[in-house]
């Protein structure tokens, strides 16, 4: 992998109008047969499965924080069964495709989290658009669209590109859609300028979609049978450049999804807090990154307010974990006097636990 390049974008975008995820507690792995060792070795995948999707880190079971909470994965399960695979799916070792899905409890779960500070990436997550670029010494340069999913294209690279790239969307629990490569898109970026990785004609012609992000992949096979490309994504007001290549024999976009991810989704994750002593504050009308930025400005010139951490985002509303000295009463007091926050949950008592506010745009 060749090293990235980490752009911090001062942009004004639209804040994040995110899509729930479902399933983020169960993970369907494939297993050699139905016997105890198997059973095991696959409970332990699915918590790793699971683990990546809650934290939107890929390498999270190394963490050292995990190890004194990974005695026994059997802990954590809900409920599990075997049954057979998807067609997505690889074929497991015997040929019999048998899956074993494990549903985990999310109490159980979140107190692992939570116990071991490692990071949360909401269930309410970015939606990105993908823009994904091959080029072949036959056809040339061309999009890669729906259309490759279809029975023409069953043995082509771009049908296996395609599904892998969705597997792999799906296995860290990240929505996403392809651009639909009509007219309006055919005139909004051409084929070199999303092959060249044009950050801001890409950025206009994902303009049209809403979404919360857009990922821009490309890859070639060269005249040895090497496959090279790179991509670029831009979201949660970053940009990321990564270079890869591999064997032709060799999976690779599993891999570069997962790297590619392991950086976006850190504007979206937060550390749970433990410090019971905290406040929680709840900010509306928090329509912009702009709003967004203006608010953690406001936080960070009162002086009574010691640390504050992102929470929880739910639409246009934000929430802190905030200490501050004083307690509630005082941050009340602070937060009206600025001119900045429109009381909307009462006059705080000096023992409450949870402030709420509309930001007031300027």
């Amino acid at each position: 992998m060749l090293p990235r390049l980490l752009l911090v974008l001062s942009l004004i975008c639209h804040f994040s109008i995110a899509e729930e995820v479902e399933d983020l507690y169960v993970s369907l792995v494939p297993v050699a047969d139905q016997s105890a060792i198997s059973k095991d070795r696959g409970v332990e995948e699915a918590l790793n499965n699971v683990l990546i999707k809650l934290t939107g880190n890929s390498e999270i079971i190394n963490s050292v924080r995990l190890i004194p909470f990974l005695d026994s994965a059997s802990d954590y399960i809900d409920a599990l069964s075997f049954q057979d695979l998807p067609s997505n799916f690889e074929e497991s070792l015997d040929g019999r495709n048998t899956g074993l899905e494990v549903s985990f409890s999310r109490p159980a779960i979140d107190q692992l989290i939570r116990r071991a500070q490692l990071p949360v990436l909401p269930s309410n997550r970015p939606k990105l658009l993908v823009w994904i670029v091959k080029d072949d010494v036959t056809t040339g340069r061309e999009f890669l669209s729906q259309d490759f999913l279809g029975s023409d294209f069953s043995n082509s690279i771009g049908q296996k590109v395609l599904t892998d790239f969705s597997s792999a969307m799906e296995s860290r629990g990240i929505p996403y859609m392809l651009p639909t490569f009509d007219l309006e898109d055919q005139l909004a970026l051409s084929i070199d300028q999303a092959w060249n990785l044009s950050a801001d004609n890409i950025e206009l012609a994902s303009e049209r979609y809403r979404a919360d992000g857009w990922i821009a992949l490309r890859f070639y096979r060269t005249s040895s049978g090497e496959i090279r490309g790179a991509w670029l994504y831009q979201a949660g007001g970053r940009r990321e450049l990564g270079d890869f290549n591999t064997q032709d024999n060799e999976p690779f976009i599993a891999r570069e999804v997962d790297s590619l991810l392991d950086s976006l989704t850190r504007s979206f994750s937060y550390i749970p807090q433990t410090n019971t002593n905290a406040l929680l504050v709840e900010i509306g009308n928090v329509e912009s990154f702009s709003n967004y930025k203006s608010v953690i400005e406001q936080f960070e010139k009162l002086e009574l307010v010691e640390s504050f951490d992102l929470f929880s985002i739910s639409g246009n509303r934000i929430r802190f974990s905030v200490a501050a000295e004083g307690g509630a009463e005082l941050l009340h007091k602070a937060l009206v006097r600025s001119g900045q926050f429109r009381d909307t949950g009462g006059v705080a008592p000096i023992d409450a636990k949870y402030l709420v506010f509309d930001w007031v745009s300027q």
